[in-house]
């Protein structure tokens, strides 16, 4: 890119027909990539290990805690869902409030709440307790879930925002590893500690979950170092703070003074708008009438599809996650007592038949045992973790290549047979292998899916919109964590076939999609 081009652009007529975010585009170009956008993706990781966390902890201290905190089948499945509960009823209004005020201030905001909910959740001594403090742990992510994607595009140029964004995807797919490691690690460990005459008792499984609590911390700490996105505040009238941040920004990629940044300004006319005081109010009205945008045409019809889409995709790939750690409990200890394995549906179906409540009063809490999990079980964690990461590596390398729709189509067909085939199976190592490639190629489809719709809506609505979307798919979260212990009841078979069934209702939805990479190729994203 010419700079002369950029910073004398008043006096080029060419450059007459570039509107301000065009302009912002090609001075991201000029910021390139370098020790800020690590910053930028240290931070990503913490709070998508912070995230991850926050739901995928339940998943493994179910089988060693049931006895702790007298917990049945249902509770189980209660337990799991309850983040996503929490999410539901926040969503919605943390979009709205993400795009009025900006991403950063509930970036930190929602992290340090999940940091303090994390520490008294450890803290549990009840199954009430730890269920609460899982509700208010979902309504905080939601304050921080939506504004972590929105946040990472708007600090990146155009040429590695998709290749950012399926990054991040990764970093998820490190959560799941590193809460694989961890759960290895802390819950073997014989640890019971008590006080006040058995008041306040701690056990390995809430020394895991003070572990946990570190990556919120980070979170906040390097989110507080960072700046608000120069296209927020470019979109709310605020150019001088923008071209502020971006002149950090390349100062700190480049090495060069501020001063030195070609760009002077973030508009036509060449100088620098002066920025206009609203009130609160005024803020609040103009923002829900640029709401009402996104509920007409076209944006409505888009925002449809990727809702169910994420809906029915989340159904899926969140109970298949969450009870994967169950699951595999059952097969380690069905191998231990039978001396060997048997088809999956029938291990499944023997442990659903001789199930009883862990506790049903206080008379025979001494005859509660556990089902631990072993290193095995743990180990299915980590393949799981490698799988979801190998998966959405490979998509990005091929999604320039076959393009976002393509690819999303073949990896939906591909998780459908994999969820097919594990009916039949019998070998720890192939249930194993199977229910991981289900989980992370939805992973990588819906990754896919969130590079298209974060990319497809105006920066004003982003936030908005992809809140409402992850608000429609925590309903299919919470939904499908509390049919599969249903299911299960019912017979294996019947939650393997809608496994299998769902992804390839939604690899015919593909087709309806925008091809975001085609359309904003000139223009940038809106």
């Amino acid at each position: 890119m010419d700079l002369k081009s950029i910073q004398d652009q008043p006096k080029d007529e060419s450059n007459d027909i570039k509107d301000q975010m065009q302009i912002l585009e090609e001075a991201l170009t000029l910021c390139k990539f370098g020790r800020f956008h690590l910053r930028l993706l240290a931070a990503t990781l913490c709070a998508a290990v912070s995230l991850m966390t926050v739901t995928t902890t339940t998943s493994y201290i179910l089988p060693i805690a049931e006895c702790d905190l007298k917990m049945n089948i249902m509770h189980k499945g209660l337990l799991n869902g309850m983040p996503f509960f929490g999410q539901i009823g926040a969503s919605l209004f943390a979009g709205f409030l993400i795009d009025s005020f900006g991403r950063r201030i509930f970036l930190v905001g929602g992290n340090s709440i999940i940091f303090i909910c994390t520490i008294i959740e450890g803290s549990s001594q009840s199954y009430i307790m730890l269920l609460l403090t899982k509700l208010l742990e979902g309504i905080a992510i939601s304050l921080c879930f939506s504004a972590i994607s929105s946040y990472l595009t708007e600090l990146c140029h155009l040429q590695v925002r998709d290749r950012l964004l399926i990054l991040y995807s990764g970093f998820i797919s490190v959560a799941l590893i590193i809460a694989a490691l961890s759960a290895w690690v802390i819950l073997p460990i014989e640890f019971n500690y008590s006080v006040l005459d058995g008041y306040f008792e701690l056990h390995s499984w809430n020394l895991f979950l003070y572990f946990c609590s570190i990556w919120s911390l980070f979170a906040v700490v390097i989110y507080w170092s960072l700046p608000e996105t120069p296209k927020y505040l470019l979109s709310h009238g605020r150019e001088k703070e923008a071209l502020e941040v971006l002149k950090g920004i390349y100062s700190e990629n480049s090495g060069n003074k501020k001063d030195t940044f070609p760009v002077k300004s973030l508009n036509k006319s060449g100088t620098i708008k002066p920025t206009q005081e609203i009130s609160l109010k005024k803020q609040m009205v103009t923002s829900l009438f640029e709401a009402k945008e996104l509920f007409r045409k076209p944006l409505i019809f888009k925002l449809i599809i990727f809702s169910f889409i994420f809906f029915s995709g989340l159904i899926v790939f969140t109970s298949l996650r969450l009870w994967y750690p169950q699951l595999s409990t059952i097969v380690e200890n069905y191998a231990k007592d039978n001396g060997g394995s048997a088809r999956f549906c029938v291990m499944i179906n023997e442990y659903m038949q001789n199930l009883n409540p862990a506790i049903t009063n206080a008379t025979e809490s001494l005859e509660c045992v556990p089902k631990l999990s072993g290193s095995e079980t743990y180990m299915n964690g980590l393949i799981l973790g490698f799988a979801a990461l190998i998966s959405v590596g490979i998509s990005a390398l091929l999604v320039d290549y076959f393009g976002q729709k393509v690819l999303m189509f073949g990896i939906l067909i591909l998780s459908s047979i994999c969820s097919t085939v594990l009916y039949w199976t019998n070998a720890p190592l192939q249930i194993a292998i199977l229910i991981s490639c289900s989980c992370a190629l939805l992973q990588a489809a819906l990754c896919l899916q969130q590079n298209i719709f974060v990319r497809f809506f105006p920066t004003k609505l982003r936030a908005l919109a992809v809140s409402i979307i992850i608000m429609i798919g925590r309903v299919g979260s919470l939904t499908g964590n509390i049919i599969f212990p249903i299911l299960l009841n019912v017979g294996c078979m019947a939650p393997f076939i809608l496994s299998a069934v769902i992804p390839l209702g939604i690899a015919i939805l593909v087709y309806f999609l925008p091809n975001v990479s085609k359309d904003n190729k000139v223009t940038g994203d809106k």
